[in-house]
């Protein structure tokens, strides 16, 4: 039974080339079964990778005598097996108040934050998590559950960046059984005793009826089926990649998608392509009632918009789909005061006032970069947002426009629109900016006193 275990994840291991020769190795370690099992192991067969290894253990104070507990077991078990191990201490529960996320979410956060520092400062070259089959299926059946896409039921990948999944060919039980015949100690996790944990909920309750009922080889089928729709996911992401790189533009914190384009795709692809692309942008989680309204919306008039989460909208545009995040407006002020030589912050972009000496300068096609005449002008400005009734007179042009008018042809999205500050003096729009100045301001062979004026994204 011990060789069995061993051979099959070896033969993963060399299935995947998840290590290679000169490989310094971070292996997480709780005290767990799976960890006590991965570091044993690794151990064991160090040699034949041609290795060197390394632990970390985070704890999580979470379960205060217990989680010391944890870690002396941890720190012992790394100096009888002389192994170099790091230990850090975080408070995840005040972790997750910051972030505004479970336990579950903020310990995993901070996890792979810790470890990635560690590995670093060490100077490893692969971190190996302890996941292994049993993890697998309950993150499978947990995101099938919550209406995941294909991605999701493709499971935990066996490889992400520079971490290493070196057990997921082996169940739990595979494990304890292993560790119980040659008298390996491990630490047993409490908590995972309590079911009003969502995973705890499926792995002691819903899981063991489902063996019991209609298959005893469950995590098997269930990872031979998420094995081939990662294979599928792998050829979709591919496609993905193609249509983003032909469709998309990111302009500061707005993503910019041919609307023309996509809503040539069947709905089905759509509906992949824009949940992967809003979702990695944007670091959210769609609904299903979200992807819905996005698709509704490549097809729908201009000027229609989809709210999402955390104050993403995505609005349709003549030719595209334009997805942003709305910046909040209480903690923007109606009007900012500037003086000439500041900076101020206003919706997420940083305008300056710079005087210039002299004439030393040279015009650029950089609309967010602009010289003015300050001949006449007050030393302070005001920053709000164009209101209705607005003129001005675009440099360059012998009448005034409305600046409706002028946004509309400058093709401004209208969910950048509504947000698109001037700067003016005694009450007259010396700016609309990034865009253009007035005629009025326009540096002369007769202009005495000149200002620069920026916008940048810091």
């Amino acid at each position: 039974m011990t060789k069995t275990t061993e051979q099959k994840a070896l033969k993963f291991i060399d299935e995947y080339h998840l290590l290679e020769k000169g490989d310094k190795v971070l292996v997480a370690l709780s005290g767990g079964a799976d960890s006590v099992f991965l570091l044993s192991f690794l151990l064991k067969f160090k040699n034949r990778f041609k290795i060197d290894l390394a632990a970390f253990h985070l704890n999580h104070k979470l379960r205060g005598r217990t989680a010391a507990e944890d870690e002396k077991f941890c720190l012992d078990f790394c100096r009888k097996s002389k192994v170099k191990i790091i230990h850090v201490s975080k408070d995840v529960r005040a972790y997750a108040k910051k972030l505004k996320v479970s336990l579950e979410e903020a310990g995993r956060e901070a996890r792979y934050s810790e470890l990635n520092k560690a590995a670093k400062k060490i100077g490893c070259t692969k971190i190996a998590t302890a996941h292994n089959l049993s993890d697998n299926v309950e993150t499978i059946l947990l995101n099938f559950f919550k209406g995941a896409g294909i991605k999701g039921l493709s499971g935990i990948p066996v490889r992400r960046d520079n971490i290493i999944r070196p057990l997921l060919r082996l169940s739990s039980n595979e494990i304890r059984n292993y560790l119980r015949k040659d008298k390996i100690p491990f630490r047993i996790d409490e908590s995972n005793l309590d079911s009003d944990y969502e995973r705890n909920f499926l792995r002691n309750e819903i899981i063991p009826k489902l063996k019991k009922k209609l298959n005893p080889r469950l995590e098997e089928k269930v990872s031979n089926t998420s094995n081939i729709i990662s294979g599928i996911n792998s050829s979709i992401e591919k496609q993905l990649a193609k249509i983003s790189s032909e469709t998309v533009k990111i302009d500061g914190n707005e993503l910019q998608i041919n609307s023309r384009t996509i809503s040539k795709l069947d709905n089905s692809l759509l509906s992949v392509f824009l949940k992967s692309v809003i979702e990695d942008n944007f670091k959210i989680e769609l609904s299903s009632e979200n992807i819905f309204a996005l698709v509704e919306l490549v097809s729908s008039q201009a000027g229609n918009e989809v709210h999402l989460k955390e104050n993403i909208i995505a609005s349709k545009e003549r030719n595209e789909l334009v997805i942003t995040r709305k910046s909040s407006t209480k903690s923007e002020k109606a009007v900012l005061r500037i003086k000439a030589g500041q900076s101020v912050r206003v919706y997420g972009k940083v305008v300056s006032i710079i005087k210039i000496k002299g004439k030393m300068f040279k015009f650029t096609p950089n609309k967010s970069m602009e010289f003015i005449s300050a001949d006449g002008l007050s030393n302070v400005f005001e920053i709000r947002k164009w209101k209705d009734g607005d003129k001005f007179q675009p440099i360059g042009m012998k009448g005034t426009k409305k600046i409706s008018d002028f946004l509309s042809d400058e093709k401004i999205a209208s969910v950048r629109k509504k947000d698109q500050p001037v700067l003016t003096n005694s009450g007259k729009i010396v700016w609309v900016i990034g865009l253009r100045i007035d005629e009025k301001y326009k540096v002369t062979p007769q202009t005495k006193k000149i200002l620069k004026l920026t916008l940048t994204e810091k």
